[in-house]
């Protein structure tokens, strides 16, 4: 097929929506190939192994069910101290957005740190995450009745 047969599809894969709250039913996608073919333990590895990643310095990395769930725990208590649950999307009466920020600086963290060694959708997640969290922390901080500035106006 050409590249002028395939349809286009967009597929929105933010874990937030534009009001801030937990995507309902979000799951992180895993990429096609461990879609297509069942998991299995890979073999162990000889004493005397290559380096990760083979010859070319490129690694076959998978997105880990482990570092997606850490991510949601983490983005669900950062909402809640900014006081929305993450659940519902409504307000909670109590508000912590000091606990907010160290969280947030926790992901920053992670991010910075694990650069080079995350999958790509793992990369995409946390940045988006990161990114939304920011937003969220900005708007909560917000002094009352002021308006962020127009784009272009």
């Amino acid at each position: 097929m050409s590249e002028e047969e395939k349809p286009i599809r967009v597929v929105d894969r933010r874990m937030f929506t534009p009001e801030g709250e937990l995507r309902p039913g979000f799951q992180a996608e895993e990429p096609a190939e461990a879609a297509k073919a069942p998991t299995r333990e890979p073999p162990p590895a000889p004493a005397a192994a290559a380096p990760p990643g083979g010859p070319d310095g490129a690694s076959d990395r998978t997105t880990s069910q482990a570092f997606v769930t850490l991510l949601s725990f983490l983005a669900s208590n950062v909402y809640a101290a900014l006081g929305v649950d993450p659940m519902t999307g409504k307000s909670l009466s109590r508000r912590d957005t000091a606990a907010a920020q160290q969280m947030i600086e926790w992901l920053a963290a992670l991010e910075q740190k694990t650069r080079g060694n995350l999958s790509f959708e793992e990369t995409d997640l946390l940045s988006r995450a990161l990114y939304e969290l920011r937003m969220a922390y900005v708007e909560a901080v917000r002094p009352p009745g002021r308006e962020p500035p127009r784009a272009g106006g």
